[in-house]
């Protein structure tokens, strides 16, 4: 086995510990953590739930894709220029705080904001934090750097019933960056934050 049995019990709490959407309600013992947006709203960025993404092909221009999100609570008008933050799953938050032990609920600062740990190490490159050592984790937490973020041409875009489909082109090394998580890592229904400019 790739996890032993307590391991995997103790990422299974975890992440319904601090995701109260994963959770049974009629089980639950712990309050949830409180859900907050690190990127907002004021600034143009949706917190969207991926619902597909296709490899097309690549060019002297850059790789293409297509990506498919849900549309949110507002209309999302997709313009010229998609920027999109990656976000950690769930799970791999999960797992990385079991190897760490430590609890996600536990507040942090981030970015300005007081959130929980859990949610501040949605963004974290967690692939090249390392151990983390015995100091203040708002300290260590403004010393790692975030998942590469991407800025797309948008070719092209379609409007469905309750997703949007976006054919997107690569522009630079951070996004071709970004690419390729969306390519290796993304799991479907995950959120990311996006944002057209």
């Amino acid at each position: 086995m790739l996890f032993s049995k307590p391991i995997l019990r103790k990422v299974l709490g975890l992440v319904t510990e601090c995701w109260p959407s994963l959770r049974d309600h009629s089980v639950a013992t712990q309050p949830p953590c409180l859900q907050h947006r690190l990127f907002p709203a004021t600034a143009g960025w949706h917190h969207l739930r991926l619902l597909g993404f296709r490899c097309l092909h690549e060019s002297y221009l850059g790789y293409e894709f297509e990506i498919t999100l849900e549309p949110g609570q507002h209309c999302f008008h997709p313009a010229s220029t998609l920027e999109l933050q990656p976000q950690n799953s769930y799970s791999k938050i999960a797992l990385w705080l079991t190897q760490q032990q430590l609890t996600g609920c536990q507040t942090v600062s981030f970015q300005t904001k007081k959130v929980p740990l859990c949610q501040a190490l949605a963004c974290v490159d967690l692939l090249n934090t390392g151990q983390v050592a015995t100091v203040d984790l708002s300290e260590w937490l403004a010393l790692q750097g975030l998942m590469p973020r991407g800025r797309f041409h948008v070719l092209q875009w379609w409007q469905h019933d309750n997703s949007y489909t976006l054919h997107c082109q690569t522009t630079d090394c951070l996004s071709r960056a970004c690419y390729h998580w969306l390519r290796q890592q993304a799991i479907r229904f995950q959120l990311v934050y996006v944002r057209h400019i």
